[in-house]
């Protein structure tokens, strides 16, 4: 007389399930043991976060700047300064070596 599955797979399956089973139990007791982690940020943290959201409201384009020299260009007044010019992609230059 045979009692119980017969072939590989069945004999495995049956393990698993008894291994699931018996590691349920023996997790469910070691995590009752711990406590949680847990993280309380600095209130520099908190400080810098709520920078960093004023920030992020911020726009990257100054909407005052363009507008006056769209008005500039548009009637023939705006005259850029070459020496400007030039000293800022001197410093651009200067920026990228450093990096």
């Amino acid at each position: 007389m045979k009692v119980g599955p017969t072939n590989r797979a069945d004999i495995l399956k049956l393990y698993g399930i008894q291994q699931k089973q018996a590691g349920g139990k023996a997790n469910k007791a070691e995590k009752d043991k711990y406590v949680a982690d847990s993280f309380e940020p600095s209130a520099e943290i908190r400080e810098l976060r709520g920078v960093k959201e004023l920030l992020q409201m911020l726009s990257d384009v100054r909407e005052d700047l363009v507008t006056r020299l769209r008005k500039e260009i548009e009637e023939g007044t705006y005259e850029p300064d070459s020496k400007q010019i030039a000293a800022g992609i001197l410093r651009e230059l200067r920026l990228d070596r450093r990096s």
